[in-house]
């Protein structure tokens, strides 16, 4: 049966039946939106990585913090000393409005309250009282907020002095003080005055429980802020996840809120000039909402979590959704058009027309657009073996959401518009209307003119082309993959976005903060590299392989450099080095164990560490961890320039693993900076497996198609060669535009093909089809390039011009993937109206598909083939 047969069989006489179905599954579809969780934290792209399993086995082993919570740092700045005794005073009762606060306090970890410089210094006052020496003295346990606010209004500036040193030097670098990680500075930056016991920062560090909602936190880490600026002088500000995860949560909203509005309406207005008629559009928007609430309610039901990457999803769907509406309801006015008849007020031959109409249209599109659909879907299947878990769940949702529009838009929205159009023309109103493109102007002498072009010389169109996609390919290997926190932070809201009322974007600091703590050079998570080691830790050599380890990173040149001038790392040989200058009892151990006197245990390993836990049992479970009796692991620390980039920061530190990995050992580096890179190496990977397996798919599913309907499987490869040019194009634009791979836009080459595809596809249909009726191929191609361009070109503009409003966004990546998305569908339109006509020429006489004209040695060649198989 016929498509135009099989369309009328099934979408125009069961129409009714097939709305009510669809509707029905849309309706069930919608009943996953309540469960749509919306996540903007940045977990859900580290996770899946060794780096990130090594860097939770740490936090749950090897790290002071207590289980189950998370931190948070509230730094007060200020031009003056902030380590005073009146400023002392003012951060212990800020923390006592902060411990009694009704939204912090529920949010508090118990056993690790707050922790600044004025609470070691209020400690050691008082046990200094008591008589304890300072070498003995220990952060815990804590005297009452109440009595060390007392014993620093009691101090001297002399004691004060004294007792900050004490605190900075001596109680906080203890082997048992193992909460903050870093130490004293993570309390004082490393600009600090030792001398003068001065420092224009310092900071609290704050526990919360890890059960805090992400709401709760966020509100939690705001009010520390308000009430530190409250009772101390200078300016607060907070670091942590709740914060930051707010950030990325409100950005992606008031992006959306912002340009959302401004897309919707820009679509709206191409597609009434387009359409020429409201009906349309509205029912166009209609079925882009059916596939919406089709692939968001998915979601819900899968369980899939909405993040930043998503927001490419809705527009991707637009964008096809528009495709298919455009193709479905031109090639529809093309089969019924105005100057025809087909129309009689009163009559049932008018409303029958409408039937013919489209089973036409649906017979001419239906195979394109099952064809796009599965070369689509299959493209962003391929995101399946990304080593980044969302990109995996992306390429999934896309795939669903595009068989939806398919679903949406060869049943629903046909058989909608032919209930309607035959009611209308039921009630004396004309439904026909030309078709875009058709009806002469400017826009058909745009079309014009690839298609005089590829008539006078398609060899020289391709060579063009061919130029144009070498200059690009050479920028396109230039192309940075980056994945950082900072990235997806908002740097600055415009002046003209404070501005829009209810639609007025909000404040953002976290990238400030993060740049303000980094540059003085605080000892925190975000600047904090570890390499964790695993294994037979017990070996003879393990130790000296682990002071290997700490000399390379103190060679490298990121490492942060303390006020004594020395690098920070700190490993288990360098604790064990300070512990064995105050224990005689286990400096007897660790140097009995040193037999080539290097300063390093080489035998009795495992008696080093019994000696290490009885001398220091709290601190010892911070660097080699104990397990049922054995030893089986043990970490480095080491601290960061956090104003060096990311990525440089990685290829530095992980090369301090090699030492120590191998022979019974396995090391490897982690912390934030490495993570990240791991994500952007995983984004790097994407691109590059997820395009070679696309396109190979790809490749095959046309050649296939092409093969079984056509009889020609080089058609395929005619098809998506001008998607191939578009890869080209816009990898080399991004480098021009300086534009990385990120999180983001690590999915521009499967927009560029699913996108560019479709178009292809459109194109090659048509003009197969013109060729097939046997009004030679230059008519084809007119009729093609006229009939399928004109709709392609509304596509485009509305599709590439919704998008590029992104470019307004607050969060660079989603500016970054504006622009470039909407130059891919620029990109996509050029190769299908101006490449693909040259190269369809070029196919037809190679191949002799043309009916009306066969080439002598296409005709011998048949006859050669034929003969064989006769024989």
């Amino acid at each position: 049966m016929k498509l135009d047969a099989l369309a009328e069989a099934v979408v125009v006489e069961h129409r009714r039946k097939i709305i009510a179905v669809t509707l029905a599954v849309v309706f069930v579809l919608s009943l996953g939106l309540p469960g749509l969780v919306i996540d903007t934290t940045l977990e859900e792209f580290r996770g899946g990585t060794p780096e990130h399993e090594a860097n939770g086995y740490i936090e749950n082993n090897l790290s002071g913090q207590a289980p189950n919570s998370t931190g948070s740092f509230v730094v007060i700045r200020d031009d003056e000393n902030v380590l005073t005794k009146d400023r002392y005073v003012q951060q212990l009762r800020a923390q006592q409005r902060i411990r009694n606060d009704s939204v912090v306090g529920p949010t508090l970890v118990d056993e690790q309250p707050p922790l600044g410089v004025a609470n070691v210094v209020a400690i050691v006052a008082i046990k200094r009282e008591r008589g304890v020496p300072p070498e003995e003295i220990t952060v815990n346990p804590r005297p009452p907020l109440d009595a060390q606010i007392e014993a620093v209004e009691d101090l001297t500036d002399f004691e004060r002095q004294l007792y900050t040193a004490y605190a900075v030097g001596l109680v906080m670098d203890d082997v048992d003080h193992t909460w903050p990680a870093g130490g004293s500075f993570a309390t004082v930056p490393t600009s600090y005055e030792g001398n003068g016991k001065t420092a224009e920062s310092t900071a609290i560090v704050v526990s919360h429980k890890e059960s805090t909602s992400p709401e709760e936190l966020a509100a939690a880490q705001t009010r520390m802020a308000d009430i530190v600026d409250e009772e101390v002088e200078g300016e607060a500000l907070v670091l942590g996840d709740g914060i930051i995860d707010d950030e990325l949560r409100r950005s992606s909203f008031d992006s959306l809120g912002i340009v959302g509005p401004l897309a919707f309406l820009f679509v709206v207005v191409v597609l009434l000039f387009a359409y020429r008629d409201l009906y349309d559009v509205l029912l166009g928007l209609f079925g882009v909402g059916c596939v919406l609430v089709w692939t968001l309610g998915f979601m819900g039901w899968a369980g899939i979590t909405f993040n930043q990457l998503f927001v490419a999803v809705p527009v991707l769907l637009m964008g096809l959704s528009i495709d298919y509406a455009i193709h479905a309801v031109m090639r529809y006015r093309e089969a019924r058009p105005p100057d025809e008849g087909g129309f009689q007020f009163g009559d049932a031959e008018g409303r029958r027309s409408v039937r013919n109409a489209m089973a036409t249209a649906l017979g001419g599109v239906a195979a394109a657009f099952a064809l796009v659909t599965i070369t689509t879907a299959t493209g962003f299947l391929s995101n399946l073996v990304s080593e980044v878990p969302p990109i995996r769940q992306f390429g999934l949702v896309s795939a669903v959401g595009i068989c939806g529009a398919l679903v949406v838009f060869t049943l629903l929205l046909p058989a909608l518009k032919v209930e309607l159009d035959g009611w209308l023309e039921g009630r004396g109103i004309d439904r026909r209307l030309p078709a875009f493109g058709t009806e002469g102007g400017r826009l058909s002498a745009v079309l014009a003119g690839p298609i005089a072009a590829a008539r006078i010389s398609p060899k020289g169109v391709l060579a063009a082309a061919l130029v144009v996609t070498l200059v690009a390919g050479a920028g396109a290997a230039t192309v940075d993959t980056t994945f950082e926190q900072e990235d997806l932070l908002v740097e600055e809201v415009p002046d003209w976005q404070q501005n829009l009322g209810p639609l007025s974007a909000g404040t953002y600091t976290a990238q400030d903060n993060i740049a303000f703590v980094n540059n003085e050079t605080y000892v925190y998570d975000g600047t904090t590299t570890q390499v964790l080691v695993r294994g037979d830790i017990t070996q003879d050599d393990t130790l000296e392989r682990v002071q290997q380890a700490s000399d390379r990173a103190n060679e490298t040149d990121v490492v942060l450099v303390m006020p004594d001038n020395e690098p920070g790392t700190q490993s288990p040989v360098r604790v064990m080095e300070d512990l064995a200058e105050d224990d005689e009892a286990f400096a007897e151990t660790f140097e009995a164990a040193d037999t080539d006197g290097d300063g390093v245990p080489d035998r009795n390993i495992e008696g080093v560490y019994d000696a290490f836990y009885e001398a220091a049992p709290e601190g010892a479970a911070n660097w080699v961890q104990r397990e049922d009796g054995e030893y089986v692991a043990l970490r480095l620390v080491v601290p960061v320039d956090g104003t060096a980039g990311e990525a440089e920061i990685a290829d530095q530190i992980r090369p301090v693993a090699e030492p120590v990995d191998g022979d019974g050992l396995d090391a490897i580096a982690t912390g934030q900076p490495v993570m990240n890179q791991a994500v952007a190496e995983g984004l790097l990977s994407t691109v590059i497996n997820s395009l070679a397996i696309t396109l190979a798919v790809v490749l095959g599913v046309l050649a296939a198609v092409y093969r079984r309907l056509e009889g020609y499987a080089s058609l395929g490869a005619v098809t998506i060669t001008p998607v191939l040019l578009a890869v080209v194009w816009i990898t080399g634009s991004m480098a021009a535009l300086g534009i990385p791979f990120n999180v983001m836009t690590a999915l521009i080459t499967s927009f560029t093909i699913g996108l560019g595809v479709d178009y292809s596809i459109h194109v090659v249909e048509r003009y197969v089809s013109e060729l097939n009726a046997e009004v030679g191929k230059q008519e084809a191609l007119e009729r093609a390039v006229f009939g399928t361009g004109g709709a392609l070109l509304g596509s485009t503009a509305s599709t590439a011009g919704g998008i590029a409003i992104l470019g307004l966004a607050l969060l660079v990546p989603l500016q970054q993937f504006g622009v470039i998305t909407a130059l891919t569908i620029v990109y996509a339109f050029i190769g299908s109206v101006v490449v693909l006509p040259s190269l369809l020429l070029l196919w037809t006489d190679w191949a002799g598909a043309d009916p009306t004209d066969v080439p002598e040695h296409v005709r011998r060649r048949r006859q050669r083939q034929q003969a064989e198989s006769d024989d």
